[in-house]
């Protein structure tokens, strides 16, 4: 009961105009408390468990207020024609699995709520340009504090973020998972629009930028810099001012890289070279897996869901169905043999994982509902990319793409509530003039 206060207040701020406080709050329950709180605490113990159900009440309010308040609430753009797309095939997904695979309302419910927080972008459109810039520096302050804990945890191997976990220890670095998870986006604003001066922009922006290095991730650190690239090279615009900055890029990752070569051993490889000769489908049920989740892992994880799901028509298109991994249905229906075990019931986990984003994809969404998120998802990126020489445009396009291209070793694509800043942003690409002069460290000459 302790933060049903604090979302009354927000609903209030909001109507009476404090929307940057309001917001922030919006934010504070999207985001795990900032990873500060505990997820325990967030548990009402009547009906409201999780940081993220206060989030869910925030914007179903506030949709219906603003939809009665305001006549030009819906615009007739693209992104609501997007967002109307996405959420019918949610609706009739619910409609599926309440008539055909007989889920429970409830579990329904738990499963689907996340999906609906799109239509935050009704309620976000509604600030101005200058309270944006407020909120955004104030988050941005927020991601810095805690990227600052995450590197302390890192180096003390003492949890200081909610959400963690230790993949073991690389030398002096503890590998721990609950990287900031608003950090995907602001450490591409912190490099290339970094809102701080002198050295406190430059020690944001390392900052930032080493935390995206420390969970020891390959994937994530290639994914990083091939997007930091592409963002410098659409800024400068020519490949020779971009080759200076290699060595010292290199420079600063090599030991990051050392870390995770040497204990990979060329695991990473070899599981390639199996899973393109087919090699996963024949794991048996004496199957385990490590927690480091290698990628032939990840791949007989899809590739087993895959093949159940798409056995029927209904599975093709909408998914196994809407229901929680704790329900009853699920106990009764799913007996996958691949998956790690839950610490809490010492059973396999059969439906939800933060590996790979496809294994959830397919089970929720089947695979003519994931075309549908895909075109939903990147429907909002082509609408960036055009307007990717603003400051706005690059940042969410580059955010996008890092997203995506760790989808196979992340669940960051399927979670609907990393879509919230491409939604947030979508109206403020009218507000911001073209620019060929960016906003980072390094300067065109």
């Amino acid at each position: 009961m302790l933060f049903i206060p604090l979302l009354i207040l927000s609903i209030i701020l909001y109507i009476i105009g404090n929307r940057i406080s309001s917001t922030l709050i919006f934010f504070f329950f999207l985001f795990n408390g900032f990873q500060f709180i505990p997820e325990v605490l967030f548990d009402t113990h009547v009906g409201i468990s999780k940081s993220i159900d206060f989030a869910f009440v925030y914007i179903v309010v506030l949709f219906i207020y603003g939809f009665i308040k305001y006549n030009d609430y819906i615009p007739a753009n693209r992104i609501s024609k997007l967002i109307a797309i996405y959420l019918s095939f949610i609706i009739i997904s619910i409609g599926v699995s309440i008539l055909y695979y007989n889920i429970n309302i409830v579990d329904i419910i738990r499963t689907a709520r996340s999906y609906f927080l799109v239509l935050s972008y009704f309620i976000l459109r509604r600030l101005t340009k200058e309270e944006s810039d407020k909120l955004l520096k104030i988050l941005f302050s927020i991601v810095l504090f805690q990227c600052c804990l995450f590197i302390i945890q890192a180096f003390t191997d003492i949890e200081l973020l909610t959400g963690g976990g230790s993949g073991g220890h690389f030398g002096i670095i503890t590998r721990y998972y609950n990287l900031p998870l608003m950090l995907y986006f602001f450490v591409f604003y912190a490099i290339f629009n970094n809102p701080y001066k002198g050295g406190l922009k430059t020690f944001s922006t390392i900052i930032l930028s080493i935390t995206m290095f420390l969970p020891l991730h390959r994937s994530l650190m290639m994914a990083f810099i091939i997007t930091v690239f592409i963002g410098i090279y659409i800024r400068i615009g020519r490949i020779k001012k971009i080759m200076k900055y290699i060595p010292i890029l290199l420079i600063a990752i090599i030991p990051f890289f050392f870390f995770t070569a040497k204990n990979d051993g060329g695991r990473t490889i070899t599981d390639i070279k199996n899973v393109l000769n087919g090699e996963f489908i024949d794991i048996d049920d004496d199957f385990i897996m490590d927690e480091e989740s290698t990628f032939m892992f990840r791949m007989a994880h899809f590739f087993e869901r895959y093949m159940d799901v798409t056995d029927t028509k209904m599975g093709i298109i909408f998914g196994a169905g809407l229901m929680t991994e704790d329900s009853e249905y699920t106990n009764k229906h799913f007996d996958y043999q691949i998956g790690l075990i839950s610490e809490e019931t010492g059973h396999l986990i059969q439906l939800d994982t933060s590996d790979i984003a496809w294994s959830n994809f397919i089970i929720r969404y089947g695979v003519i509902g994931t075309f549908i998120y895909l075109f939903f998802y990147f429907g909002i990126m082509t609408l960036f990319i055009k307007e990717r020489m603003k400051l706005c445009g690059l940042i969410n396009t580059l955010y996008m793409l890092i997203i995506f291209i760790i989808s196979l070793t992340s669940d960051q694509l399927y979670t609907v509530y990393m879509l919230i800043f491409p939604l947030y942003f979508h109206d403020m690409l009218s507000k911001e003039e073209n620019t060929c002069e960016a906003n980072f460290l390094m300067q065109k000459e």
